[in-house]
C-alpha cells in the first residue's frame, strides 16, 4: 500500500482498465475512507452511487447510443467560466493536443477524434463506475468544495491499493439519461463519474499525463 504522498504523487487519469472488479470489501473500505472527508458544520452533502455489472453494461450502451446519434444533453451545472482565462485555455489546449498527439491522432483526422472522445461515454471500458452527486437544491459552490474531497478521497484510497480512476464531468451532459438508470435520483444533482478499476499494464494511453506547473507560477509564502 501507497502512503498518502506516495498516492497523492502517482495517482493520474486512467483511460483503459482490466476487465476484472475491484472485490466488494475493497471497494467498502474505500468508500468508508472517502466519506471521512470534511464538510461545512459536518453536513456531509454529498451523494456516491456505484453502478457495475448488468446495470452498468445497459447504461454504457445508452450513453453509446446516445452519444453516436449526436443526442442533446444538457449538465446539472456549468464546469467552467466561458470563455476560459487565456492562462486556463492555453493550458486546456496543450493537454488536448497533447494526448493526440500521443495517442498518434492527426489534428484534421476527424473521425479518430470522435473515436477519442466516443471513449468518455464507454467509461474507458471501466469495470465499475461510482457517480457523485448531490441533492439539486444544495447547488452552492461550497457543496461542491466539501464533494471534491470526498472525490479526492476516492481517488487517493484508490491509488494507494494499485487501482486507478479517471474523474469524467464530460458524461454529465447526459445526466437525465442517467436518472433513467439509477433508482431514487430524481432529486439528484450529479456533478460528475468516477470509472475505476485495475489499470491495463502496458497501456499506451495510461502512459500520458500532462506537465504540472512549477511552483512558482501558483504557490507563494508570506512572512
Amino acid at each position: 500500500m501507497l502512503t498518502a504522498l506516495e498516492a497523492i504523487n502517482a495517482r493520474r487519469s486512467i483511460r483503459e482498465f482490466e476487465s476484472e472488479l475491484v472485490p466488494a470489501d475493497v471497494v467498502q473500505q474505500v468508500v468508508e475512507a472517502a466519506g471521512r472527508a470534511p464538510s461545512s458544520k459536518n453536513t456531509q452533502p454529498w451523494q456516491l452511487i456505484l453502478v457495475q455489472g448488468a446495470a452498468l453494461e445497459r447504461l454504457r450502451a445508452d450513453f453509446l447510443a446516445a452519444f453516436d446519434a449526436s443526442r442533446p444533453g444538457k449538465p446539472d451545472y456549468r464546469y467552467a467560466p466561458d470563455p476560459l482565462p487565456d492562462a486556463w485555455m492555453a493550458r486546456a489546449r496543450e493537454t488536448g493536443f497533447g494526448i493526440f498527439k500521443h495517442k498518434g491522432i492527426g489534428r484534421d483526422d476527424a473521425e479518430k477524434r470522435r473515436a477519442h472522445d466516443r471513449e468518455n461515454f464507454r467509461f474507458f471500458g471501466a469495470p465499475q463506475v461510482f457517480f457523485l452527486g448531490t441533492q439539486k437544491s444544495a447547488h452552492a459552490h461550497g457543496t461542491f468544495l466539501d464533494c471534491g474531497f470526498v472525490l479526492d478521497n476516492l481517488m487517493l484510497a484508490l491509488t494507494s491499493l494499485g487501482y486507478g480512476s479517471c474523474p469524467q464531468f464530460s458524461i454529465m451532459v447526459y445526466a437525465d439519461l442517467l436518472r433513467q438508470h439509477l433508482p431514487d435520483s430524481a432529486d439528484t444533482l450529479f456533478i460528475c463519474g468516477l470509472p475505476f478499476g485495475r489499470p491495463k499494464p502496458g497501456s499506451h494511453v495510461n502512459a500520458f499525463q500532462p506537465a504540472r506547473l512549477p511552483l512558482a507560477d501558483w504557490f507563494k509564502v508570506v512572512e
